[in-house]
């Protein structure tokens, strides 16, 4: 968080807000008059925005590369939350914080870049037994079978896309379009990141019976408040409740570092920064997020993995903004102790990851309350199997 400031629309600087601002402190900007809409995400105009110009690639966008025992150790940058469905089915998941998002190259014009990443992994137990993981990429995602994914010493491995961070059962090029446009996810069996070995653990339990929506957040949960209880020892959940972004706001077409792609208004260079884990519908009946026009398919079938096709790849070099991820709060509003996650992730951890890394969850600490107490305990003794591992490009 020392490298930003909290704005509000058109980057206006908000000054009546919390200082410094915090981990522990950071929803409390959701709360100043005219900033949020308690109803939705989407109506929150509040934007961790640079205080740096990130065109000229400040240091903190690089992000922290993972040691040779796949740790970060100056970095928290991932954060494991804990949903108990009560039925028996327990959701774990494992999100991860990268400081910058380096977008594609699409006919010579790089696009999509963004302050601020968030991405995701999710392993369902079913009466103590994995059986499905969720891999979050960008706005949805995909869903296997645990037993279909590929393993590292026991661990789901995902491979995170090199800059972007979507998150892949394999290695290679996968190919999605965006506003008509065709752009590519890299992936490549990078370094190793096991993101729980640097991470804190949160349980959630809704404030009111799960509600799948057709997009976007529970907002009855939002309107509720829900609740995130730290299991991990010195973790603050109060940052789990910002609604804002964790990036700055789109920048206007105005602004010489934007590019209107073609002049479509369908893409740009640079976009908004995402919204944080609790707009990752946490509450979810199936292994998959409810998304409008997508149903939610568990396959045992792994995609075929494919050569790199995207120019983008060849063209971009060995280090730039989004190769590592970043601690929770550094570089997008905080300073104090990030967020734990098992998560699939690329190749670096800091800032930004890249592409493929693996993770695997293994909670640590003792959760108050009964519920929080038997959740955690019971991963405790299924996570050092199953977290997931990231490889980084």
């Amino acid at each position: 968080m020392q490298n930003t400031y909290p704005a509000s629309q058109d980057f206006a600087a908000i000054t009546n807000g919390p200082s410094p601002l915090s981990l522990d402190n950071l929803a409390q900007l959701d709360a100043i008059p005219g900033n949020c809409s308690h109803s939705s995400f989407d109506n929150c105009d509040v934007y961790l925005t640079s205080k740096s110009n990130v065109s000229t690639n400040p240091a903190w966008l690089y992000g922290t590369p993972p040691a040779h025992d796949y740790s970060t150790p100056s970095a928290t940058s991932s954060a494991t939350i804990v949903y108990d469905h009560g039925d028996g089915t327990v959701d774990a998941f494992y999100m991860y914080f990268y400081a910058f998002n380096y977008g594609d190259v699409v006919l010579g014009q790089l696009l999509g870049n963004h302050v601020g990443d968030w991405e995701h992994t999710m392993i369902r137990f079913v009466n103590g037994q994995p059986t499905a993981v969720w891999f979050s990429i960008h706005d949805f995602g995909e869903c296997y079978t645990y037993d279909s994914v590929s393993k590292h010493g026991g661990r789901p491995i995902a491979y995170s896309a090199l800059g972007s961070h979507g998150n892949h059962p394999v290695p290679g090029t996968y190919t999605r379009i965006i506003e008509g446009i065709s752009v590519n996810d890299s992936m490549s069996a990078g370094p190793l990141w096991d993101p729980t070995l640097n991470t804190n653990y949160y349980t959630y339990s809704p404030s009111s019976a799960p509600t799948d929506q057709p997009a976007g957040p529970d907002t009855s949960i939002l309107a509720g408040g829900g609740a995130f209880t730290a299991a991990s020892p010195n973790a603050t959940p109060n940052w789990l409740y910002f609604l804002g972004r964790w990036g700055d706001q789109q920048y206007p077409d105005s602004d010489p570092r934007q590019v209107n792609f073609l002049n479509l208004n369908a893409t740009w260079e640079w976009v908004t920064g995402p919204t944080g884990p609790w707009d990752k519908q946490l509450v979810r009946s199936d292994a998959c997020p409810t998304a409008s026009g997508s149903s939610c398919v568990t396959t045992s079938t792994l995609p075929p993995v494919t050569l790199p096709q995207s120019t983008a790849v060849i063209s971009v070099p060995t280090s730039f903004p989004g190769l590592g991820s970043s601690a929770i709060g550094s570089g997008t509003g905080a300073v104090t102790p990030s967020v734990g996650a098992t998560v699939s992730a690329g190749q670096a951890t800091g800032s930004a990851a890249a592409s493929g890394a693996s993770s695997t969850a293994q909670p640590s600490g003792k959760t108050s309350g009964a519920s929080a107490t038997r959740v955690s305990s019971r991963l405790s003794l299924l996570t050092c199997f199953v977290g997931v591992l990231l490889y980084l490009v």
